[in-house]
């Protein structure tokens, strides 16, 4: 399927919703459907080993092909290398509205992985938010092959 091209629009407000029309590839699909059964896989660069979650079909480092066969499964437990605190979300109309509570999201990074994935940080206490903690995947009891599969990613010890 060719690509429509679209002309470029400017704006002065947020928010602002775009709309994009692109394949994310069969290895982003595996990574998704994987979720429904509780796993996380990556996409190791067979030239150079760095490894991406959520997967990529081209490394950004050495712009090797990344392939099917280069997925590799990890663990699920990582350590937290940055968050912030959110005091807002976007709702389904793309607008901005207050969370009761604010939410942590945190910059992790998988053992197994190079790059990090961002994803909500809860059942710590917020004084217990730091970098360098030792976090790991908290899964919804039922999954569906979709990113909110991941309720978020909390403490462990270990």
């Amino acid at each position: 399927m060719k690509a429509e091209r679209i002309q470029a629009v400017e704006t002065n407000t947020l928010p602002y919703a775009a709309g994009f029309c692109w394949s994310t590839g069969i290895l982003m699909e595996k990574f998704i459907k994987s979720l429904a059964k509780k796993e996380i896989w990556a996409a190791k660069c067979p030239r150079c080993g760095y490894t991406y979650v959520p997967p990529r079909n081209r490394c950004f480092q050495c712009d090797a092909k990344i392939e099917e066969k280069d997925l590799v499964r990890l663990s699920g437990k990582g350590i937290l290398v940055g968050f912030t605190k959110a005091y807002v979300q976007l709702d389904a109309s793309s607008k901005f509205v207050d969370l009761d509570e604010p939410q942590f999201i945190g910059a992790i990074k998988l053992e197994g992985a190079d790059s990090t994935i961002f994803m909500p940080i809860a059942d710590i206490e917020p004084q217990d938010i730091k970098e360098g903690i030792k976090v790991q995947v908290k899964w919804q009891d039922q999954t569906q092959g979709a990113i909110s599969d991941i309720q978020y990613f909390t403490h462990y010890t270990g």
